[in-house]
């Protein structure tokens, strides 16, 4: 079992942008230090919802800094981007790495940074699916050449080359049922972030890729099957309470930013508005139940060896920094996470007891 840390970037009151991304990178020094195996990073756009717009060109900074952690997007948004010039800075985060690099991404959804960047909505689709190909023959192959409806090219070779043969693992953004077989079928990585969603339903999800991938002859055990949550790891129920209104606060906001009826594409507007209305009846009792792994050490080892049981995960990404929590709280559930949950799962790896040991120091 692997173990990751999430990071939206998020600005809360009283903190400002530059606060957030030198405090991030602190936090990732840290779980570097602690035997966490990865770091995801958000991009989002023209807000303070989260404010790295450029998860790959942080990840130069990340590599720097660290030793042996994965550096991770969770996700880039692909429709906003040119996929040579991503190629590129892919491929240098790869070499200054040295192939510490998995590259997570997806279609998006927020109409404000899809206007801001002057590229229609209803192309998100589209330019989704063209920038995956053009990115992943970038990655692959010295010269390639792209006919597509929106990029065209012909005879190209992106530079620096990267480090990893053939470029770092891609892992798309998965939600719906039809999404987790189609990439079963093709034997395509995926990462999700299922908060609220009834076990039962990640039950089929999950069984829908692992039969599709077994149908068409692919080894699932040789795939890193990653899931997110929302993860506060301690002993108070004082400050469970904290994290859990913290993520409530959080999941209030992201009503804020969803599209609305008339921004959503039409094929997708019953979906926004049925997230919408549940967002705005969740509670704080719901949120510690479904929104999250959130109690004692003991409490969240349950949860993922559940989810590793019912779902089969190998990779366990914990959001631990919490929008709005309180830092102090997030570092010391980050530090009980370190000491008591990831080594239970490392019995008799070579590597057991760095948590531990990076506590202590």
């Amino acid at each position: 079992m692997k173990f990751g840390i999430m990071n939206l970037f998020p600005v809360g009151d009283g903190e400002s942008d530059h606060q957030v991304l030198r405090e991030t990178l602190e936090e990732i020094e840290l779980a570097d230090e602690l035997g966490f195996d990865s770091v995801w990073l958000a991009e989002h756009h023209f807000s303070k919802y989260g404010v790295l717009g450029s998860p790959v060109s942080f990840g130069m900074a990340v590599a720097e800094r660290t030793k042996r952690i994965t550096i991770g997007t969770a996700v880039l948004v692909l429709p906003l981007h040119n996929p040579l010039r991503l190629a590129e800075d892919i491929a240098a985060l790869d070499v200054l790495s040295r192939g510490r690099v998995s590259i997570g991404v997806g279609r998006g959804y927020q109409a404000l940074e899809f206007s801001g960047f002057g590229i229609p909505l209803e192309e998100s689709k589209i330019r989704y699916q063209e920038t995956l190909e053009v990115l992943r023959l970038a990655l692959s192959q010295e010269n390639f050449s792209y006919h597509g409806e929106i990029f065209h090219y012909d005879n190209v070779t992106t530079y620096p080359r990267p480090y990893t043969a053939g470029g770092p693992p891609i892992l798309q953004g998965t939600v719906s049922p039809e999404s987790f077989r189609s990439r079963g079928e093709i034997g395509e990585p995926i990462i999700t972030s299922p908060n609220f969603t009834p076990l039962g339903i990640m039950q089929k999800n999950f069984s829908l890729y692992r039969a599709a991938m077994e149908e068409n002859g692919f080894d699932i055990s040789t795939y890193d099957l990653p899931f997110m949550q929302q993860v506060w790891c301690g002993e108070s129920q004082e400050e469970l309470r904290e994290a859990a209104q913290a993520a409530l606060t959080y999941y209030k906001s992201v009503g804020k930013v969803i599209p609305g009826s008339e921004e959503a594409m039409k094929q997708e507007r019953s979906y926004y508005e049925a997230v919408a209305k549940n967002i705005e009846l969740l509670t704080l009792e719901q949120t510690l139940t479904h929104g999250g792994n959130f109690g004692s050490a003991q409490r969240v080892i349950e949860t993922i060896e559940m989810l590793r049981e019912q779902l089969g995960i190998n990779h366990y990404i914990s959001w631990l920094r919490i929008p709005s929590l309180d830092r102090k709280a997030a570092l010391k559930s980050m530090e009980e996470f370190a000491e008591k949950v990831i080594p239970h799962f490392r019995t008799g790896d070579p590597s057991d007891g760095v948590a531990v040991k990076a506590v202590a120091k």
